[in-house]
């Protein structure tokens, strides 16, 4: 059983993973944005030589990314892939109150999920990235709209919610070790 002001700190760490997701968010309007007051230049961006091989890589990236994400998530973010693997994460400072064996799986069942998060929203940043690359070496424009859009998308689907830090913890409550 999971004492609650323990229970209060396991989810307190779901704010650390919000303002984490908030940051990779808020860059991919400041990637557009920055690429917009760069293409004000028109000698930017227009060698063609530089920039169609350039946009065939960065697509295949942006696939070989995607792919990767599900890879990701499904391996390594699952409730079972939690539970196989917690242990081989690193505890947060804040978690390692913990007493007993309910709370210490739920400690590092939450280290592992945050910290698994960020390497989502990493993977899904990436895909910005790229488009912030593609409007800079060629003007790509629409794709760097397509691939902000579908990083956003993306990490609007990875928010860090009360439901999935709670059904977590519910999770762990119920492992054995």
């Amino acid at each position: 059983m999971i004492r609650p002001d323990f229970r209060k700190i396991l989810l307190d760490q779901r704010g650390a993973a919000v303002i984490l997701w908030s940051f990779f968010f808020m860059s991919v309007p400041i990637y557009v944005a920055i690429a917009r007051h760069l293409l004000n230049d028109p000698d930017l961006g227009t060698n063609p030589s530089i920039a169609r091989p350039a946009r065939i890589f960065f697509w295949l990236l942006a696939v070989i990314d995607i792919g990767y994400y599900f890879y990701w998530r499904d391996r390594k973010v699952s409730a079972a892939a939690i539970q196989r693997e917690a242990r081989k994460t690193k505890l947060f400072r804040a978690l390692e109150s913990y007493q007993g064996a309910a709370e210490e799986r739920a400690a590092y069942a939450v280290a592992t999920l945050v910290t698994r998060k960020v390497v989502i929203f990493a993977i899904i940043e990436a895909l910005a990235v790229y488009g912030f690359v593609l409007a800079f070496l060629g003007r790509f424009v629409a794709d760097q709209i397509v691939l902000s859009l579908l990083s956003l998308v993306l990490l609007a689907v990875e928010f860090p919610s009360v439901k999935s830090f709670d059904k977590l913890l519910q999770n762990t409550e119920g492992w054995t070790s």
